[in-house]
Formats: C-alpha cells, sequence, structure tokens
C-alpha cells in the first residue's frame, strides 16, 4: 500500500518543470551540495526529532547536531533499517517536507540504495 502511495506522490509532485534556481529556492552550499534545512517546516522537524528518538532509544544510534550533513546520515542510517516505526516516521518525515526535498532525497545520494523511496521517481 505504501509503495502505490509513493508511486503516485512521485508523478504528481515531480518538479521537473521547474527552474533550476527559482530566487534561490534550490539552495545550495558553498561545495555545491544540497541544503536541507532551509527547506524545513515545522512538522518536517517534529518528525525528524521521533526518529531521532527512535534510533536512539532502539539502537543506541546518536547524531551530532551538525546541520545539514547530520540530516543525511540520519536519514541514510534510518533507510536502512527494516523497522516499522522508523520506516513510518522516515515516510511521515518525506511526506512533511518541500517538494525540493522530497526530490532530493529520491535520488541515490541519501537513501540506501534500493529503498522504495528512490524508486518513485
Amino acid at each position: 500500500m505504501l509503495k502505490e502511495l509513493w508511486r503516485k506522490l512521485g508523478s504528481e509532485l515531480s518538479p521537473s518543470d521547474w527552474p533550476e534556481d527559482h530566487d534561490g529556492f534550490r539552495s545550495k552550499n558553498h561545495k555545491g551540495e544540497f541544503r536541507i534545512l532551509p527547506h524545513m517546516t515545522h512538522t518536517g522537524e517534529f518528525h525528524l526529532e521521533r526518529l531521532t528518538g527512535i534510533l536512539k532509544s532502539r539502537y543506541g544510534k546518536t547524531f551530532q547536531n551538525n546541520g545539514d550533513e547530520s540530516i543525511r546520515d540520519l536519514i541514510h542510517y534510518a533507510s536502512r533499517i527494516q523497522d516499522q516505526d522508523v520506516q513510518r516516521e522516515l515516510l511521515l518525515f518525506y511526506l512533511n517536507c518541500s517538494p525540493i526535498v522530497q526530490e532530493y532525497l529520491r535520488s541515490d545520494e541519501v537513501l540506501a540504495e534500493n529503498h522504495f523511496l528512490s524508486r518513485t521517481s
């Protein structure tokens, strides 16, 4: 059921016709990497905090609060775990992100290989 939802969302929210850099909307840092934090929503932050709490309590995994790189590490780690609660929070985080962040998360750079989110494009 979730895979069908992702396929549907992937086709509806595909920003392929968006301009490459519309008023800095696709902000990048000095290294040219995509920046997640400027595009985070309040609800997305909430689900990211819940995801961090689950990973810490169940797996003892902690992440430094070093900005975008920490978020990438957290998402990459969570995408490899086959825990229903972890995957649910990852899904809720994804659904509450802006379309730009969703597009970035579907790329091969962040999610683990063969994760269902990366196959929605």
